[in-house]
């Protein structure tokens, strides 16, 4: 997978805002090929940051190999809400 993503003038800050973002929006609309590309890509960049602490590190290093091994079909798209959500509503 060669997930390519120029964003290389992001803050490291902004990069895991990013990352926090992608992540929410895939747990409660599901996946999809390009929301998976740029976790990876966010990912990646994110491990390039000789700043971050060792288990900050770890945490996204592990993450990345989670993302890796996710496939989407190209042609997926979000859903408007997952069912068994709602706002302000938790269901554990």
């Amino acid at each position: 997978m060669d997930d390519i993503l120029e964003t290389d003038d992001m803050t490291i800050e902004l990069r895991l805002a990013a990352v926090v973002a992608l992540l929410s929006a895939s747990a409660l609309r599901g996946p999809t090929a390009a929301k998976a590309a740029a976790l990876r890509a966010h990912l990646a960049a994110a491990l390039g940051d000789r700043s971050l602490a060792p288990p900050l590190r770890e945490a996204i290093d592990q993450a990345l190999a989670g993302w890796r091994a996710v496939a989407c079909h190209p042609a997926s798209v979000s859903v408007a809400l997952c069912p068994l959500t709602a706002p302000g509503q938790s269901i554990h």
